[in-house]
């Protein structure tokens, strides 16, 4: 059976509304060029917006709660863990 387990991060409200908006802001951004409609293109296309300097803040401050949050940062198989979760994000959203 897989080990998995729900976490919990601590940031102020107001940051992670702020990440939240940039978020918000990309995912238009790639809407309006076709992304979300199931384009050929919809994979390659998305980027995120370039971030202001209270984006950028906000998102270091999130890297660096994930950071001290997660010892497998620094696992030797922390890449396989990566790709292992990348592969079952996809066969979740798209199925199997």
């Amino acid at each position: 059976m897989e080990n998995t387990s729900d976490v919990s991060l601590t940031m102020r409200k107001e940051t992670l509304l702020v990440i939240f908006e940039f978020l918000t802001r990309s995912y238009e951004g790639w809407r309006n060029i076709g992304g979300a409609h199931g384009d050929e293109v919809s994979d390659e296309t998305f980027a995120l917006c370039k971030p202001d300097a209270g984006e950028r803040i906000a998102l270091w401050r999130l890297e660096g709660a994930i950071e001290r949050t997660f010892p497998e940062i620094f696992s030797p198989d922390y890449r396989e863990l990566i790709e292992k979760e990348k592969i079952r994000l996809k066969a979740e959203l798209y199925g199997s």
